[in-house]
């Protein structure tokens, strides 16, 4: 094979890189929502995923995931993720505007993503406090 056709070979293989993109692994998050003694849930439950890259104030978080659960309860989703983090929010999303909104319970946790692209069980407790 003469070198300018390994260089077009390499290039198209850069170029497929690159259009199909690095979305990272498939990730399958389970986990619970539930609410805290003495708040009230009506539901929708808004859930999202982040792909959390970066620490502290230098974290950037990108939505990798979205979807709503009919009630609190168990849940099992799977998502492309580039990092080894995640978070997952959750959100009593009463006025189905897909945020926090003033008096909407929710919950937010980070977790690691393991090697074999699993995380531990997530446990979303939903309480009422300011928005994030």
């Amino acid at each position: 094979m003469s070198k300018w056709m390994m260089a077009g070979c390499f290039s198209a293989g850069v170029l497929a890189a690159l259009v199909t993109g690095c979305a990272g692994r498939e990730v399958e998050v389970t986990g619970e929502v539930s609410a805290a003694v003495g708040t009230e849930v009506k539901g929708p439950i808004a859930l999202e995923l982040y792909d959390a890259n970066g620490s502290g104030k230098e974290q950037e978080l990108e939505r990798v995931h979205s979807t709503n659960l009919p009630t609190l309860g168990k849940f099992s989703e799977k998502a492309d993720f580039a990092g080894d983090r995640l978070i997952a929010r959750a959100i009593d999303d009463r006025d189905q505007d897909g945020a926090c909104s003033a008096g909407e319970a929710w919950a937010e946790v980070e977790t690691a993503i393991h090697d074999d692209d699993s995380t531990d069980t997530i446990a979303l407790v939903l309480s009422a406090k300011p928005c994030p």
